[in-house]
């Protein structure tokens, strides 16, 4: 068995919670998936606000594997 381990990372929308490229992460497992990775776990980490414009970011960390 094979593992692979990948980032996505999401920006926040300044104002409010609404993640604005969700369809990145949906990408991310579509692609591994066409390639026979299925994925094994998946965690999450939530950056504060990361300045002047910026929300919050959400960090996707993806292992997937393959046999």
């Amino acid at each position: 068995m094979t593992y692979k381990t990948t980032q996505v990372v999401l920006k926040e929308k300044f104002i409010g919670h609404d993640a604005k490229n969700l369809t990145q992460l949906d990408n991310v497992l579509n692609a591994w998936a066409q390639q026979g990775w299925v994925l094994n776990t998946m965690t999450t980490t939530v950056a504060g606000n990361t300045g002047f414009g910026g929300g919050d970011r959400t960090v996707f960390t993806l292992v997937f594997m393959h046999q």
